[in-house]
């Protein structure tokens, strides 16, 4: 009896490794989720794991809106908040723009745009982005970037493309 059972324990756990080597790997990223997991190291002070449960805690204020492509990460004492939004490509991927506007200046205020390449996030804001990034403003993303002054004066608007924002004065 014993031994049937270690063979069928050893029988089910040779099926999954060649069930797994035989299963496609996973391909690009499809949700914004899998963009924020993706994201270089540099934007956390947290392990991935601890990335992953963190953007999931509604109760910490965090906000995951699959279907617009929208996530809010709180920081904690160490970590910053992290706004992540996807931008929808012409050719049908993405781009994802990272950033956050920290009004009490205990963090770095940053917006970044990555696209994803072969397992990694390349970062292409040089490529996209019209203006300079100035940390002395705020910027407010959806389908259009909203930039303001520290007073809240409207600037200017960053619109998507497709490819690239285009500058629209206001």
């Amino acid at each position: 009896m014993v031994l049937r059972i270690l063979f069928l324990a050893v029988l089910i756990w040779l099926t999954k490794i060649v069930v797994s080597a035989q299963s496609p790997q996973p391909n690009e990223p499809h949700t914004v989720v899998d963009y924020y997991m993706l994201l270089p190291d540099k934007y956390f002070e947290a392990n991935r794991d601890e990335r992953y449960i963190g953007c999931w805690i509604p109760s910490g204020g965090a906000i995951v809106d699959i279907s617009n492509g929208y996530l809010y990460a709180p920081g904690d004492g160490a970590q910053t908040d992290i706004y992540a939004c996807l931008f929808k490509k012409s050719n049908g991927t993405y781009l994802m723009a990272v950033g956050y506007n920290d009004k009490d200046e205990v963090f770095e205020t940053f917006l970044d745009f990555f696209v994803y390449d072969h397992g990694h996030m390349l970062n292409v804001t040089k490529n996209v982005f019209p203006v300079r990034f100035n940390k002395n403003l705020f910027y407010r993303w959806g389908t259009t970037i909203k930039v303001t002054n520290t007073s809240g004066k409207k600037l200017y608007d960053l619109v998507w493309t497709g490819s690239v924002f285009l500058l629209k004065r206001r």
